[in-house]
């Protein structure tokens, strides 16, 4: 498995095959970009609390669970004020962009004939609208969000998004590759296929330190 601390250093290794498959979150664009777009979203409607986004993104930092930490310790939590406050983080429309290094990647593989695919985990509202917000649908002949299989024992690492990917491209196993940045569920599904990885050891990342 390759390992690249800078995005666009992997194309000319990607070039190699048939099908290159993505990972969203942290790969494509920063999740902490996403995670704050969320929590300005949620001071812009939960007006009780003064500076609420900076308090939220400190707790987050702190790594406490940001929203019911928050509440707890204004003394205005309870399940309506959580399930409000959630329901805005959860549909809110995202200000993320992606990361340069993956514009350039995505538009210099797809000049070269090389098929594109996504595989990410998470909420379908949620990752449906990075995905728009991103801009991105048009570079992918197929994404898959895998709770939209059937729930979350269908994310990562399990096998099945990939086998649909490769039934879908109708290519051997050897011809894909994956790229992701989270060595803890990423790599594991490839692995057992016979597939290739990339570990992007995103510097940004909330999995940098795994």
């Amino acid at each position: 498995m390759l390992e690249v601390s800078k995005l666009y250093d992997a194309t000319s290794y990607l070039l190699k095959y048939s099908v290159v498959i993505f990972d969203l979150d942290d790969t494509l664009y920063s999740e902490k970009e996403y995670i704050k777009s969320g929590y300005a979203e949620i001071a812009r409607n939960f007006k009780q609390i003064d500076d609420m986004e900076n308090k939220l993104w400190n707790a987050f930092k702190d790594e406490k669970p940001a929203i019911n930490y928050v509440l707890e310790q204004e003394g205005l939590f309870s399940n309506d004020a959580l399930n409000f406050c959630l329901n805005i983080y959860r549909n809110h429309i995202p200000q993320i962009s992606l990361y340069p290094d993956a514009e350039k990647m995505l538009a210099s593989l797809k000049k070269q004939g090389i098929s594109l695919g996504m595989i990410t985990d998470g909420r379908p509202e949620g990752q449906r609208a990075k995905i728009k917000a991103l801009g991105i649908e048009h570079f992918f002949d197929k994404i898959i969000v895998t709770d939209e299989l059937g729930g979350i024992e269908f994310r990562k690492p399990n096998t099945i998004a990939f086998e649909k990917m490769q039934k879908h491209f109708n290519v051997l196993y050897e011809a894909m590759v994956y790229l992701g940045d989270n060595p803890k569920k990423d790599f594991i599904a490839p692995k057992l296929l016979g597939m290739n990885s990339i570990y992007f050891k995103n510097p940004d990342g909330l999995y940098s330190n795994n």
